[in-house]
């Protein structure tokens, strides 16, 4: 797509990437002019221009300081109902100092009965859809917002292993839901592979990223 793209960036400095589960970072290190230039510059790129749509941010903040940063610009709230990440989107979150600014809280809602008293998830879903299920994500969103009175809220749902999966929701699969003004939807990803721990993390991050693609949306 962008053959240039390192040629380009080489003109700043020396260039490396170091993939990430929100995808590949590509740095640029020992500058021969001030960041500032740089970054203005970077973003002016042909390359650049070309893979924009597949560029979530250029400049050094963590994906957890850029969605707390453009949160409170907005003046956005946020809340999360966690599942299968056991917290871990939320404590990924106040792991950025100002976090209170738009971050109210979360409901690690493990259980179904969790799921259904707290978050108003339908019995009828669980039943009919599996807890790891589209409908079911989007009802727990929707019922936080409702019960937290929030901006934007996110949840999920998954099967991290290394058993519980089946041919239809293998190990790896996770529903993340998201309830906002803008509506109450879901997605479903599949065929992760890799041990517990990683699989949480790699669903935190998905996670993440679909929160701040909320945020600048709204």
């Amino acid at each position: 797509l962008c053959p240039k793209l390192w040629s380009e960036l080489e003109k700043f400095g020396t260039v490396c990437s170091y993939p990430k589960y929100t995808g590949i970072n590509i740095l640029i290190d020992h500058l021969n002019r001030p960041k500032s230039e740089v970054i203005t510059e970077v973003k002016s790129l042909e390359s650049i221009n070309k893979l924009r749509p597949y560029i979530w941010q250029i400049g050094n903040y963590s994906l957890e300081e850029l969605i707390i940063k453009e949160a409170t610009e907005k003046k956005l709230t946020i809340a999360t109902a966690e599942s299968c990440t056991g917290g871990l989107v939320a404590s990924q979150i106040t792991n950025v100092s100002g976090s209170s600014h738009c971050f109210i809280g979360s409901i690690v809602s493990y259980s179904n009965d969790i799921k259904m008293d707290e978050l108003n998830v339908s019995s009828i879903s669980v039943e009919k859809h599996g807890v790891v299920s589209s409908e079911v994500a989007t009802e727990m969103a929707k019922g936080l917002r409702n019960k937290f009175g929030v901006d934007i809220a996110l949840s999920t749902s998954g099967i991290a292993g290394p058993g519980g999966g089946s041919e239809d929701k293998p190990v790896g699969t996770v529903a993340i839901g998201i309830s906002s003004s803008l509506g109450n939807h879901s997605k479903i990803y599949k065929h992760w592979q890799d041990d517990r721990l990683e699989l949480k993390n790699r669903f935190t991050a998905r996670s993440l990223m679909r929160l701040l693609k909320e945020i600048r949306k709204i």
